[in-house]
């Protein structure tokens, strides 16, 4: 079903509904609908083709799509709207989760860190398979920390005591290991913790003991760092959760710091966000909306900030019972824009609707 979508409201695009329309794509242009019905002849074909270009030009006709139709309308709040692994999820109950990643077809892969697993789930939150168990062999982890999925078929789980990362198939099969060896720049991996894959296929990993972000190549070798620790302004103390926005932009939970930081494609330090808000943040997420979404894990709330890092809403700080969190530790968006948080000490995963 196609759609034009305004300020005004979201109106299906049909013929018994010209006149409607045409009202609301041109209201905010103080243009009348009968000036255009005597420039057209009163022609209902050149009507709707005028209809059709304007709203592509200054709207967007589009197929429904979470992605493409989110709304840049301010966030009044945040309403909690399911719950999943409340109970028993596959061969036992999660155990303090940390990591959170969502396919491209909405499926949802869970670093359940206590149970030295990941599981997957559909977009309902229904289980699917699982992998893993304590180990260091393949396929196998000691404290999974961190996950990621990229537009293919690869599921990139951060095995953190192991100082590695394991790529896994859709269906948590095992493929490969990567690895990073000691060179002139970096003594191979401290201790990882974050994961997010750029829009060309880099892997951005953070590093808690070196207070590192290490990018890699899409062939998985060393290709630069940037952070490190001390008071400069892109100093980073434990970072955690990495996100990358479109633009090549890296966006971490610099944990020590109580701060979001972010970064250019090519590691230049560009702003921190949250600095007097945050407490140990976890994880970070970025809506189409461009606020920012944070796991504030030392804080037990969800936080939203503005782009420039302006508090819009914090959820969690005083729920109670069922609707309390407890040490979130990462989130993202999903299938309508779902917004999924890992809640570890309540040992669930905590779905939102953002309220506008």
């Amino acid at each position: 079903m196609y759609r034009a979508t305004g300020t005004g409201g979201e109106v299906k695009v049909g013929l018994g509904g010209i006149d409607r329309l045409v009202d609301l794509l041109l209201r905010e242009r103080n243009v009348k609908s009968s000036d255009v019905m005597q420039r057209l002849g009163n022609s209902k074909f050149l009507l709707i083709a005028f209809l059709f270009c304007l709203a592509c030009s200054s709207y967007g006709v589009k197929k429904t799509d979470y992605k493409a139709s989110a709304s840049s309308r301010p966030v009044k709040g945040l309403r909690l709207i399911s719950i999943i692994a409340a109970g028993k999820l596959g061969s036992s109950p999660l155990y303090r989760p940390t990591g959170i990643a969502i396919d491209f077809q909405g499926n949802i892969f869970i670093a359940d860190t206590g149970n030295d697993r990941v599981v997957k789930c559909d977009s309902e939150g229904k289980f699917l398979t699982e992998a893993g168990g304590f180990g260091s062999g393949a396929g196998e982890f000691n404290r999974p920390t961190y996950v990621a999925t990229d537009n293919g078929l690869n599921v990139y789980v951060v095995d953190a005591q192991n100082k590695r990362i394991q790529r896994l198939d859709r269906n948590l099969n095992f493929i490969s290991t990567i690895q990073i060896e000691e060179d002139g720049d970096l003594a191979g991996l401290g201790l990882p913790e974050g994961i997010a894959l750029t829009p060309s296929g880099e892997i951005v990993v953070s590093d808690t003991e070196g207070d590192l972000l290490i990018e890699l190549s899409s062939f998985s070798e060393h290709k630069t760092t940037y952070g490190g620790f001390g008071e400069i302004e892109g100093g980073l103390r434990d970072p955690l959760g990495v996100f990358v926005n479109r633009n090549g932009d890296v966006y971490v939970a610099d944990s020590r710091n109580d701060r979001v930081a972010v970064f250019d494609q090519f590691g230049n330090f560009l702003k921190s966000l949250g600095e007097e808000v945050l407490s140990n943040p976890g994880g970070v997420t970025v809506g189409q909306d461009r606020f920012v979404y944070v796991a504030n894990t030392g804080g037990s709330s969800l936080v939203v900030l503005g782009p420039e890092g302006n508090l819009i809403a914090e959820y969690g700080k005083l729920e109670q019972g069922i609707m309390s969190l407890s040490r979130p530790t990462d989130l993202e968006f999903g299938e309508g824009g779902k917004l999924f948080l890992v809640d570890s000490g309540n040992n669930r995963v905590v779905v939102f609707e953002v309220v506008r």
